[in-house]
């Protein structure tokens, strides 16, 4: 097995034990509400969709924490392998957690609304279904899926780029020197990142397009875009700060 295969290997089935820990989770708490239901009938109606959202909110904060992990992980940062092979790994691993906790949640959530229906979640999948373009259905999956992505490539980037700024300051113990100087990073990261995307943005034309199907589909696909420059920016970024960085911390 390849560097990449084994290292893989390792992060994936870490990473679906936390997503298979939330879903799980997820499932009792949904059985623990219906039967208190059961017992103590309720007047109000309650949707599933909050939870489900909810859900993949929490799994995609968590994966984002584990992610950072690694790179300051003596067991992955003291591997014979290069910096773009782990960062590889570890962002693939992460999207097919994320495809995981996305799938396990669509299955949950048509579970719940299929044992205990209610007029709310019924609204939903009835506007869902009665877009008749399937293929748009697909790209705004596509266009979710990029956008926690390129939040991840970006958290990435400033986590490496944080910590390399602050290995110049001679404070490097004062907590409070820490959080002004994430501060101060995290404001001159953004300034750019909003600069460029948006003159991009401006380039393509979406500030003139009306509200017809075609013009959301051009807004999608120019977002869609958008990400995957952004993420490719952020992963130069962070393989450069990834083979600056020497120390980890555990």
């Amino acid at each position: 097995m390849s560097s990449l295969g084994r290292v893989s290997k390792g992060l994936l089935k870490n990473k679906f034990k936390i997503v298979s820990l939330i879903l799980g989770i997820h499932i009792l708490i949904l059985i623990a509400v219906q039967l208190w239901k059961a017992i103590q009938p309720q007047p109000n109606i309650t949707s599933f969709t909050g939870s489900a959202f909810s859900a993949v909110l929490i799994g995609v904060i968590v994966i984002a924490v584990m992610n950072e992990r690694i790179y300051i992980n003596d067991k992955y940062r003291l591997i014979p392998i290069s910096d773009g092979t782990l960062y590889s790994s570890n962002m693939l691993t992460s999207i097919v957690g994320l495809i995981y906790l996305i799938v396990g949640e669509i299955l949950i959530y048509l579970a719940s609304i299929t044992v205990a229906p209610n007029k709310y979640d019924g609204f939903m999948v009835r506007s869902f279904n009665s877009v008749q373009q399937y293929l748009f259905k697909s790209e705004v999956l596509v266009a979710f899926i990029l956008g926690i992505i390129t939040v991840w490539a970006a958290i990435t980037a400033l986590h490496l780029l944080i910590d390399w700024v602050n290995d110049f300051l001679p404070f490097k113990n004062q907590s409070f020197v820490k959080i002004i100087v994430t501060v101060i990073v995290i404001w001159l990261f953004m300034i750019p990142v909003n600069f460029i995307t948006g003159n991009v943005l401006r380039i393509m034309g979406i500030n003139d397009l009306d509200s017809s199907f075609a013009a959301v589909s051009r807004v999608m696909y120019s977002g869609m875009a958008m990400m995957v420059i952004w993420i490719v920016i952020f992963t130069i970024i962070s393989l450069y700060l990834l083979n600056k960085k020497s120390e980890t911390v555990n």
